[in-house]
């Protein structure tokens, strides 16, 4: 078993870590009753297929050890009732991974009376959305498609940023980078922050809601006719929510509202990632005045035009550069220091990840057996409040994982509605802004 680099997300992430839980989870919803005893012994296989079992650390360095057959106490499934899915994400959100004996998997099946929840809590720092969904699809496959399941297991060794995604492999300017990175950090000297007294608690609940049916179906012709992409919309329209509900203070030299969005990097490279077994995000920021947000339409095309730029100037690439930052500054700064940091040079009000499953392979199995999809985030230090809309099929979904010392439970129905209320009206072709 060799040892593995840690990458530079891997690093950063374990440092959020180190701050509180930085878990996520992913989850598909199948219809009819699960069988407990089948589907733990398909989770343990799939593990063994792919070569998955628990990972050893030692400072930048990792290694997988596979558990070849094993019985392990996270192999059990963690059995609920299918109304307690919201609860028990929230608490598995909290708990923190052992590193001495865990996998970096917990496995979960809520039972309904005509369908049940499977999926996964996982550590993050281990794996990007899609490498749980490659995991997932194992899982999915030994029990409806097994002629379709892998032979053989994922690439646990794969390159790093620099090889996959630095200046030479993905066509940016180091420099270019850098001088992003330098007005990128001006920028947020001008943007509201969260003053409260009790940032420094990372407690997170959830809260999982279905748009209107359709709505995601109207959305994307209504884009494209605009010239702008869903996630524009979803960052308008997220924008607005967390501008009236996400407590970030404005004073004379802090007017504006920053957002940020997790972006997969896999899609962003010419070369076959769908093997490798990792982590592969980086993330961008945008920008809101006022006046932006004061109309939607206005909101959206200065969203637009960011995301365009960050886009062609390959700003998720050079996002890593950003990251080797954070990574200093945890050298140079305790606990308490490294917080008030990330509070007051990068305050952002919101995040989001979003993904359309239609182009993977839960598109393919939806609407039966697979009826649903749901995808879970972490806030880790940076965000108060995350969005995680997740499309399949003809439906939307979205999951508000949000940290309870910052954002009252009472906000957060606000929050979703006029996340919502805004996708709708921009489809209606309203003002979002005015009645009726």
């Amino acid at each position: 078993m060799q040892w593995n680099t840690l990458n530079i997300f891997q690093r950063l992430t374990r440092q959020w870590d180190s701050l509180h839980p930085y878990n996520a989870a992913q989850l598909m919803r199948l219809a009819g009753p699960g069988n407990a005893d089948a589907l733990a012994a398909h989770w343990r296989a799939s593990l063994d297929e792919l070569g998955l079992g628990r990972v050893r650390t030692a400072g930048d360095r990792f290694r997988w050890e596979p558990l070849n057959g094993q019985l392990h106490p996270a192999l059990m499934l963690r059995t609920a009732p299918q109304a307690c899915l919201e609860q028990l994400l929230g608490q598995e959100l909290n708990r923190p991974f052992n590193p001495d004996d865990d996998l970096p998997f917990r496995a979960l099946l809520l039972q309904g009376t005509d369908s049940h929840w499977l999926g996964v809590v996982y550590h993050h720092w281990v794996a990007d959305s899609f490498s749980i969904r490659q995991l997932l699809r194992q899982w999915f496959l030994r029990m409806y498609d097994p002629a379709r399941a892998r032979r053989q297991p994922l690439d646990l060794r794969p390159p790093g940023y620099l090889r996959l995604f630095g200046p030479a492999a993905a066509n940016w300017s180091l420099l270019g980078g850098i001088l992003h990175g330098a007005r990128w950090s001006a920028r947020f000297k001008r943007v509201r922050r969260l003053e409260s007294e009790v940032y420094r608690q990372f407690h997170v609940r959830l809260r999982l809601y279905r748009a209107p049916r359709g709505l995601i179906q109207q959305l994307i012709p209504t884009a494209r006719a605009a010239g702008v992409t869903v996630n524009d919309v979803f960052l308008a329209a997220m924008g607005q929510a967390c501008d009236r509900f996400v407590p970030v203070k404005r004073t004379p030299r802090r007017q504006d509202l920053a957002l940020g969005t997790i972006v997969d990097l896999r899609s962003r490279t010419a070369r076959d990632t769908s093997d490798l077994f990792g982590l592969f995000l980086g993330f961008t920021s945008v920008f809101c005045r006022p006046s932006d947000l004061a109309d939607f339409r206005r909101l959206l095309r200065c969203v637009a035009r960011q995301n365009a730029r960050h886009k062609a100037a390959c700003i998720p690439e050079a996002s890593q550069i950003r990251m080797l930052g954070g990574l200093l500054a945890q050298r140079l700064l305790s606990r308490d220091s490294l917080i008030e940091m990330y509070r007051k040079r990068l305050s952002l009000a919101g995040g989001i990840s979003n993904v359309n499953l239609n182009r993977d392979w839960p598109g393919d199995y939806h609407p039966h057996p697979l009826l649903e999809y749901v995808r879970v985030s972490p806030c880790g230090p940076l965000m108060p409040v995350v969005f995680t809309p997740t499309t399949l099929g003809g439906e939307l979904n979205f999951g508000l994982t949000y940290r309870t010392p910052l954002i009252p439970d009472d906000h957060v129905q606000g929050i979703a509605d006029t996340f919502l209320h805004c996708i709708q009206s921009f489809v209606d072709r309203i003002d979002p802004l005015r009645p009726g």
